[in-house]
C-alpha cells in the first residue's frame, strides 16, 4: 500500500496531459463571392442574386421578417451592391440592374438584380431562348469577376397559373406527367407547404404523390398536403448545373461539399424550365366535428377587426397533444383566404395566422378554450376577449 500511494499523483498526472487537447488558432477565411441565378424562360423576370460569405466578421440580423423583395439582407446575408452583371446570349446582352427600395438610406444594397432582356421592337424583349447557351459575368466593385455558363434545356414553358383542385388528402393522389425535355439533366418536382418545400429528382415523366406523404424536409417531418392550404405543385427541367448543385450539401464532418461551376466565385448559374404545374386545395374528412368547420368572429369583438374575420379549423393530427390548421379570412368581403397553424394542449387552443402561407411567418397569434359552439380568448399582450362562433352550416 506505501508502494502504491507515490504513484496516484503520477497516474493524475498523465491523465490531465491525456484529457489535454491541442489548441490552434483558425485563421479567419477571406470571404467569397456568392452569386444565385436561374434562367427559367417561362418566368417575365430573370434575377440575379450577389452577397458575401459569411466569415463572422460582419454583424448579421437573424431577427428580421423575410421580405422577398430584399432576400438577402432579410435572410441573414450580406448582400452585394453596385456590381456589373451581364448574361450574354445568342440574342445580345441582358444587363443587370439593382432595384434599390424608396426610403433606404444611401449605402443600402439589396444584392438582388433584374436582368433586362434584349428587345426587337418597342416593349417586346426577346425572350430566353430553350437550348440555347448562355454565359455570366459578375464584377464586383473590388474587382472580383465571377463567371458561369448554361444551357436552358430544350422544353416548352408551362406558363400560367392554374385553377385550385379540390384534394382531399384521406383519400386522394395527385398524378402529374410530362414530356421528355432535351439537354435537361433531370426533372425536379417542388410542392410548396407551410412548413418548407418538398422537393424530388427524377428521371422519370410521371410521378404520383400520396395524401398522407410527409416532408422528410420539414423539421418534425410534417406532411406535405396540409388542409385549409391552397398549395402550388411544380415540375421543372434542369440542367447540370442545378442538378448538382441542389443534390449536395456541405458536410462539416468529411469535407465534401456542393458542386460548384461557378468560376472566381460560388453558387449557381443554372437553368430551369416549368414543365407543369397544379394547384391544389387540399381538405380532409371530418375527425373531429367539435371543433373542425368554420367559425365567425362576433359582432361584439372588436379586438379582432382587421386582423380575421372568419376561420376554418381542422385537426391536422388527433391526439395529445393535437395539431391544427386551416385558413382565415381577413374581411370576408374579399375571398383571399391565407393559412393558419395551430395547436390544442390540455384544452388549451393556439391559432397562427400567416402570411405569405409559411408557418415561419406569422402575422397574429389567437390563444383561447372552446366552450361549447364558441371560441373564447384574445390575441397575443391585447387582454380584449374574443369570440368566435361556430357555423350550424360548414359552407364559407
Amino acid at each position: 500500500m506505501r508502494r502504491a500511494l507515490p504513484m496516484i499523483p503520477l497516474l493524475v498526472t498523465l491523465l490531465v496531459v491525456a484529457c489535454q487537447f491541442d489548441e490552434r488558432t483558425v485563421a479567419v477565411q477571406a470571404p467569397q463571392v456568392v452569386v444565385h441565378a436561374v434562367l427559367d424562360p417561362g418566368s417575365p423576370v430573370q434575377q440575379v442574386l450577389v452577397e458575401r460569405t459569411l466569415t463572422g466578421t460582419v454583424d448579421v440580423r437573424d431577427d428580421q421578417r423575410f421580405d422577398p423583395n430584399d432576400p438577402i439582407n432579410s435572410g441573414g446575408g450580406i448582400p452585394i451592391g453596385d456590381c456589373q452583371i451581364t448574361v450574354s446570349g445568342p440574342d445580345g446582352v441582358l444587363i443587370g440592374e439593382e432595384i434599390l427600395a424608396q426610403g433606404k438610406p444611401f449605402d443600402y444594397h439589396t444584392g438582388r438584380y433584374f436582368l433586362r432582356l434584349p428587345t426587337q421592337s418597342v416593349n417586346a424583349p426577346v425572350p430566353l431562348r430553350p437550348g440555347a447557351r448562355y454565359e455570366l459575368r459578375v464584377v464586383t466593385p473590388d474587382g472580383h469577376v465571377v463567371t458561369g455558363t448554361t444551357v436552358i434545356p430544350n422544353a416548352t414553358a408551362f406558363v400560367g397559373v392554374p385553377q385550385p383542385v379540390p384534394f382531399n388528402r384521406d383519400r386522394d393522389s395527385l398524378r402529374l406527367t410530362w414530356r421528355a425535355a432535351a439537354g435537361a439533366r433531370s426533372f425536379l418536382l417542388r410542392a410548396e407547404s407551410p412548413f418548407g418545400p418538398f422537393l424530388l429528382f427524377t428521371d422519370s415523366n410521371a410521378v404520383t404523390l400520396r395524401g398522407d406523404l410527409r416532408n422528410y424536409f420539414a423539421n418534425s417531418l410534417e406532411r406535405v398536403f396540409i388542409p385549409g392550404f391552397r398549395q402550388r405543385i411544380n415540375v421543372a427541367a434542369v440542367d447540370s448545373n442545378y442538378f448538382d448543385y441542389y443534390r449536395t450539401r456541405n458536410d462539416p464532418f468529411t469535407g465534401a461539399g456542393i458542386i460548384n461551376r461557378l468560376q472566381g466565385g460560388i453558387g449557381l448559374f443554372g437553368a430551369a424550365v416549368s414543365v407543369t404545374g397544379r394547384n391544389v386545395d387540399v381538405v380532409q374528412d371530418t375527425r373531429e366535428p367539435a371543433i373542425e368547420g368554420v367559425w365567425d368572429v362576433a359582432p361584439t369583438s372588436t379586438a379582432a377587426r382587421g386582423i380575421v374575420d372568419l376561420v376554418r379549423i381542422y385537426v391536422e393530427t388527433p391526439g395529445e397533444p393535437a395539431a391544427l390548421s386551416g385558413w382565415f379570412v381577413r374581411d370576408r368581403g374579399n375571398v383571399t383566404r391565407d393559412g393558419l397553424v395551430g395547436t390544442r394542449v390540455n384544452g388549451r387552443i393556439v391559432l397562427k395566422l400567416l402570411a405569405t402561407q409559411s408557418a415561419a411567418d406569422t402575422v397574429a397569434v389567437f390563444s383561447g378554450e372552446q366552450r361549447g359552439d364558441s371560441l373564447v380568448g384574445n390575441f397575443g399582450s391585447v387582454q380584449v376577449p374574443v369570440v368566435f362562433v361556430k357555423r350550424a352550416s360548414q359552407s364559407p
